[in-house]
């Protein structure tokens, strides 16, 4: 839980649903609940996520976000912003637009936190048009702290990941384009790459991990740490949107201390996402085998069935207890090792 002393405010920018919880819907009640205030700007509205058969709903276009900006600027309401917070953007000129908001906040209060999902894609398939790409290379000398997949960091390093080695080297090449701090949220890597120590029951190189990657622009020291996870199956959205923020809010708590650790700041992370996504993962078979009778109790890809894409919607508030306190999740079940 956040210093009740401070007072942090987040301007987060991405998608909303009206139902469900994906984009902006994901992140604002795990950044509450740990005592940020969240200032909200949608560039989508949609009546529900686009996992499923179909949606309604009105996208903003670039000039719309600015005049929301200048609204805020107008009224004096930009200057308390601590950190902000982007995820799913999509379009090139909302994106462009953003990047120079940050900047002039940044340049208002240096402090300011940016933390950059450069959400584009997942597991080979690109669903952002080409240019934004570039453009994500260079908001990397504007982002604090990014949360890539490793797709994505892919794209954004142009290196190919096959190996715990190449997925070292790709945080290493991003780190050179300007960012201090990746977290590359979901890595398959050669389970023979895995340290031992973490390795968990069942393991196999289809397992997924996350890496975290901390640069000193100081002194130039780097610190890579793995961390090892249990996956669940099922279908799951809006995992990425909740990680990236709650990264906001285990991050500014490392900052309040001498020597700040993305690595732990991350396994506290990964610890309060996994518990929800067991949870949900739960839900899921609980109410699948209603749904069919009991013919179906788990789903290996995303369904067609509104209904049962509704009940793998993510269990938010009923897990508010793992949310605020990660440390409820067992040593046993999220394990990290340093990498040399």
């Amino acid at each position: 839980m956040t210093d009740e002393s401070n007072s942090y405010r987040v301007l987060s920018i991405q998608s909303h649903m009206v139902s469900g919880y994906c984009g902006n819907k994901a992140a604002t009640f795990p950044l509450q609940l740990l005592g940020f205030d969240v200032d909200i700007l949608n560039t989508v509205q949609f009546s529900n996520h686009t996992g499923y058969p179909s949606w309604t709903g009105k996208r903003l276009t670039d000039a719309d976000v600015q005049e929301l900006f200048d609204g805020l600027e107008e009224n004096g309401l930009i200057s308390e912003y601590t950190h902000v917070l982007t995820g799913y953007i999509g379009n090139y000129a909302i994106l462009d637009t953003i990047k120079k908001f940050v900047l002039k906040l940044k340049a208002a209060n240096p402090d300011l936190i940016y933390v950059c999902d450069p959400v584009m894609g997942d597991w080979g398939r690109l669903y952002v048009a080409p240019e934004i790409v570039p453009l994500y290379r260079d908001i990397l000398q504007v982002a604090n702290v990014i949360t890539p997949n490793q797709f994505e960091t892919e794209i954004l390093a142009d290196v190919k990941i096959d190996s715990l080695a190449s997925a070292k080297a790709a945080a290493e090449k991003l780190h050179t384009l300007g960012v201090s701090n990746i977290v590359i949220t979901t890595l398959k890597v050669p389970q023979h790459d895995v340290p031992h120590g973490i390795l968990l029951p069942n393991a196999t190189d289809e397992s997924l991990y996350c890496l975290s990657s901390q640069k000193s622009k100081i002194t130039g020291a780097l610190e890579q740490h793995l961390i090892a996870f249990p996956t669940y199956q099922g279908y799951f959205s809006g995992t990425g949107d909740m990680f990236s923020a709650l990264v906001v809010a285990r991050w500014q708590e490392e900052l309040k201390k001498p020597s700040p650790s993305l690595a732990t700041a991350t396994k506290r992370v990964v610890s309060s996402v996994n518990a929800v996504t067991q949870r949900t993962w739960e839900h899921q078979v609980k109410h699948l085998k209603k749904l069919t009778s009991g013919e179906v109790d788990h789903l290996d890809s995303r369904p067609s069935n509104p209904a049962f894409i509704r009940c793998c919607e993510l269990q938010l508030v009923q897990s508010k207890r793992v949310i605020e306190d990660p440390e409820r999740v067992g040593e046993n079940t999220i394990k990290m090792a340093k990498l040399s």
